[in-house]
């Protein structure tokens, strides 16, 4: 018989005929890391932290500009995305998050001062006062009557201001005139950080348009002001870019989820069956005018490039725009309903997300697709439970975990711009991290926070290979194995039966029984070690031909 020999694998392909698979793609692929053609493991997991209690959804490590596997790790039990603040000076790590009840915010000075983390955080957004200012003339003023409006807002500690109050009645004065100024409104109960509030009042400008300009900067402790300052430069922004209805810096919706950071310092998010995005550089102003509608209802956002992709209940659909009052959307091409918030994964090119049917990718120049159509097929792909996956960029591929069944994970790892095979895990998580900086995978099991390929001994990796057709029935007589260390475990399959298993302890060839004649061959090797390759031949002598 000609040798058979396996090398350069590169993983498994589920759904063609084994017969058709090429020589370095098998029918099972475990435990196997890509890259250099060779058979080999991953290193085992490495426990690195905890967490507080056991069901932890969410992980995340805040202090991402300095290396480390502990500090500081966010936890919630709860489906929570988080984006950094995009402030160029900020030493705080200023960072947002959905998911977690309402909309929040957090920094170093109150989000990690005990365990578990984030210890505080505040509501993202600033409410508006709810009730006007009352106008009481305190020194007439000489020449022309002229009509004065007065409104006011509230100001944070991080210099975030509110939407506007109510305007005031129209007061009718003379230029030069004082006013004292009282029922500014408290602000309302709850950990907002409002310490300031702005007074301002309307100008007539010189094309004829009333704004309004700040007046004056006063403590929230102070009920009442005297209005004898000047305008000043400053005119009044939260209620919309040249007085824009509707892009008032409303607060963000209560119900608001999958918070995305994108460009030109916008951010988005999910409420209701709408995406909504922030004023450009303000993630605490979230104008009612900036969203876009769906017809099939939102569960996740993926970002590529420029590209925000809008995964739905059906559709996807895809907007993008330099600006949140001038996005433009158009359907992805395809239906293919997200079944998991988490097992969504944005790369540089393009997103990935799991539909029942398989693995859908959209990326730069490519339609929306279901990828995995020829890697997996749909009652195989709907055995790996896809609405329990969680899933995380890793190494450039898509690496996601699932529930096997009764709280046992496993996981899997497929390239999607490449789906030619796939390569299985016996161990997972329930909730992943991706570290951009350390480019390092976590993930949970149990209470334990792990870094994936890590610890200090290594998995046991199997592979099966295709089905390799003889020219005629022929007995073979002899095999090999080509590894960096032994023992590894080789079996070998005729017609589909196990007609061998050994132990092998070293390079040395080896004979084979004798007592079968088949049409088909598979070989299957097993090793917490790399192996390079793996021959069979019908005898010893043959095996110095490969």
């Amino acid at each position: 018989m000609e040798p058979i020999r396996v090398a350069g694998v590169v993983g498994a392909n589920l759904a063609l005929d084994p017969e058709l698979l090429p020589p370095n793609v098998g029918v099972s692929a475990v435990n196997l890391k890509p890259g250099d053609g060779t058979m080999r493991p991953w290193k085992a997991p490495l426990d690195v932290s905890t967490t507080s209690t056991a069901g932890r959804k969410t992980i995340y490590r805040f202090n991402a500009d300095v290396s480390s596997d502990t500090n500081y790790w966010f936890q919630w039990s709860t489906i929570v995305h988080v984006v950094r603040a995009f402030i160029a000076d900020d030493t705080t790590e200023r960072t947002y998050y959905t998911g977690s009840g309402t909309p929040k915010v957090t920094n170093n000075i109150i989000g990690i001062s005990g365990a578990p983390y984030p210890t505080a955080a505040r509501e993202l957004g600033v409410p508006a006062p709810l009730t006007a200012p009352i106008l009481t003339e305190t020194v007439a003023g000489t020449g022309t009557d002229e009509n004065r409006y007065y409104l006011y807002t509230y100001l944070t500690d991080f210099n975030e201001e509110s939407a506007p109050s109510p305007v005031s009645a129209v007061l009718t004065c003379k230029p030069g005139a004082n006013f004292n100024i009282t029922a500014l409104a408290s602000p309302p109960v709850g950990n907002y950080g409002i310490n300031r509030i702005r007074i301002y009042r309307s100008i007539v400008g010189t094309s004829g348009q009333s704004e309004f300009f700040l007046i004056a900067e006063i403590s929230v402790a102070t009920s009442s002001t005297d209005n004898a300052l000047d305008a000043q430069a400053y005119a009044l922004e939260t209620n919309g870019p040249s007085g824009l209805l509707g892009r008032v810096y409303l607060m963000p919706p209560a119900d608001l989820k999958s918070l995305t950071g994108l460009w030109n310092g916008m951010m988005a998010g999910i409420t209701g069956k709408s995406v909504r995005f922030c004023e450009p550089n303000k993630p605490y102003a979230w104008p009612a005018a900036y969203e876009v509608l769906c017809d099939d209802t939102p569960v996740a956002l993926a970002k590529f490039k420029k590209n925000l992709v809008i995964l739905t209940t059906g559709q996807p659909r895809v907007a993008y725009g330099s600006a949140p009052e001038a996005m433009d959307d158009e359907g992805g091409g395809i239906n293919a309903a997200c079944v998991s918030v988490q097992g969504v994964v944005s790369f540089d090119d393009g997103a990935c997300w799991p539909t029942n049917r398989g693995l859908a990718y959209i990326g730069s120049g490519a339609p929306a697709s279901v990828v995995t159509e020829r890697l997996i097929d749909e009652k195989q792909w709907k055995a790996l439970n896809p609405s329990t996956m969680v899933a995380a960029p890793y190494l450039g591929r898509y690496m996601a975990f699932y529930d096997s069944g009764g709280g046992v994970w496993k996981g899997l790892m497929l390239d999607p711009l490449d789906p030619s095979w796939i390569i299985f895990f016996d161990t997972g998580f329930s909730a992943v991290y991706y570290d951009k900086l350390q480019e390092a995978l976590y993930g949970v099991t149990g209470t334990t926070i792990q870094k994936w390929d890590a610890g200090a001994s290594l998995m046991t990796m199997s592979f099966k290979s295709k089905k390799f057709r003889l020219p005629l029935p022929e007995n073979p007589g002899a095999a090999e194995v080509v590894a960096t260390a032994y023992p590894v475990t080789f079996k070998l399959y005729a017609d589909d039966a196990l007609v061998h298993t050994r132990s092998v302890p070293s390079r040395e060839p080896f004979t084979l029984p004798s007592g079968f004649e088949p049409n088909l061959l598979q070989i299957e090797v097993s090793a917490a070690g790399p192996v390079t390759a793996v021959a069979v031949a019908g005898d010893i002598d043959a095996l110095k031909q490969v």
